[in-house]
């Protein structure tokens, strides 16, 4: 018998442990979700339409970079891609973008390399 309320003692004495521990965690993460709440809520931001290119200020000349390699082009150059015969649920076709001549085709900057070889020190 005192087996017995020996180990429910124990599973006793466990039990609570982990109670307490759980309910310190708890308390834990509420608090870093209170502070991450406030901050969230004082964040002033901008517009996602600006950063993802839907509101571009027309003024500003806009970078042209590959997505594939993030080579930048010149005006004259352009990128290789496909658009698909389907028409999607919102009624535009998928575009698949290939790259440009740098990454898609495997070409090298024929006169950028006589530049570079001339300000190289040998």
């Amino acid at each position: 018998m005192v087996t017995f309320l020996t180990l429910c003692a124990i599973v006793g004495t466990g039990g609570l442990f982990l109670y307490l521990l759980s309910t310190y965690e708890k308390s834990k993460l509420d608090k870093i979700q209170k502070i991450r709440e406030k901050k969230e809520e004082d964040f002033d931001g901008i517009d996602p339409r600006h950063v993802y290119g839907k509101n571009w200020n027309p003024e500003v000349q806009r970078p042209r970079i590959c997505p594939c390699c993030g080579k930048a082009l010149k005006k004259t150059e352009f990128l290789y891609a496909a658009m698909s015969k389907e028409i999607q649920s919102n009624g535009k076709k998928q575009v698949h973008i290939y790259g440009c001549r740098y990454c898609y085709l495997g070409l090298f900057e024929e006169e950028n390399s006589e530049t570079h070889e001339e300000n190289l020190d040998f």
